[in-house]
């Protein structure tokens, strides 16, 4: 199972500076499902005429790839949503560009980015607006680290109970046994498939793309994945109410000369059914209230029909 995904800027002469863009998964937190979507963006920088060279890395959340840790135990068990918001900024905080010292010989030392964009998709978007908030709280966690914008795709970052598939899962957890054994009952029933079997349903019936339903069948099949991915469920239901941060992480001061670069650009789904129209709404109008005074966060809802999985369909 893929771990990690790297993909650096070959571009670097003329360049004045180099930042990273770290890209954070939703749930199932697994890297292999937006190889499409990061080669797609890799492409679009290689052919953008930018005075920065971007790298791009992003990698998996905790407890999906049984490879990455030991398994399960009531002394070890899965990460919850803090626990995740907490390992993914030290490795945000731990990324290091190869600085050359100009011989010629490669040599170097590595160093910080000049700056670092957070790009999160569904809880992963809620995962970099809390990596924003703590580090403006306690900047001397990490001093060399220069967040600069982040870039949210379907965000799941408020009252996440109360959209369509919140309210579901709710209900599931309310029905006897099942918050004690949904893991086990789900378990028993994916054993009743070969992996090949599950890739041609998931694949078929589903519309997943070849590669997405490679990657869905592995993580089914695998010892601890679907225990990850029901904990790390839950643990967003529980966590995840109200927009609970302050207009100072939203919003970016307008100084007198120009109204800068926005801090989070925000992308919505028209109908998105992990995020509730109204709770959508109320939040964009509390950023545009805010936003008059000073420079807003900017804010996209889609007008076609992109859907909130978009990195399990073919890349048109």
């Amino acid at each position: 199972m893929l771990s990690s995904i790297w993909k650096p800027s070959e571009q670097l002469r003329g360049t004045e500076s180099r930042a990273l863009i770290y890209f954070v998964c939703g749930n199932p937190g697994l890297i292999g499902f937006y190889v499409d979507f990061l080669d797609a963006l890799r492409n679009l920088l290689d052919t953008s005429q930018s005075a920065t060279a971007y790298d791009i890395y992003g990698r998996n959340l905790l407890g999906f790839c049984d490879h990455e840790h030991e398994p399960f135990t009531p002394d070890n068990p899965p990460w919850d949503v803090d626990g995740q918001v907490d390992a993914i900024y030290q490795d945000v905080a731990s990324r290091r560009v190869r600085i050359e010292d100009g011989s010629g010989s490669g040599s170097g030392n590595d160093g910080p980015y000049d700056f670092i964009i957070l790009m999160g998709h569904s809880i992963g978007a809620y995962i970099a607006v809390e990596i924003f908030h703590r580090h403006m709280q306690d900047p001397g966690r990490a001093p060399h680290l220069r967040l600069r914008h982040g870039f949210l795709l379907f965000p799941t970052i408020a009252s996440l109970a109360l959209s369509q598939s919140g309210t579901r899962m709710n209900y599931m957890r309310s029905l006897p046994t099942m918050e004690a054994h949904f893991v086990t009952y789900a378990k028993a029933l994916l054993s009743l498939f070969p992996r090949g079997t599950l890739h041609w349903i998931i694949q078929n019936v589903m519309g997943f793309s070849p590669r997405a339903a490679d990657v869905t069948a592995e993580w089914l099949k695998s010892r601890d994945g679907v225990l990850q991915a029901l904990h790390m469920g839950k643990s967003e239901l529980d966590t995840i109410f109200e927009d609970k941060w302050d207009d100072e992480l939203w919003e970016v001061s307008a100084s007198a000369a120009e109204l800068p670069a926005p801090r989070f650009f925000m992308f919505y789904g028209r109908e998105d059914h992990w995020v509730a129209n109204h709770v959508r709404d109320e939040f964009i109008e509390r950023r545009r209230r805010a936003g008059e005074k000073g420079g807003r966060t900017s804010i996209t809802v889609d007008e076609g029909n992109i859907q909130h999985a978009f990195c399990t369909k073919e890349r048109k």
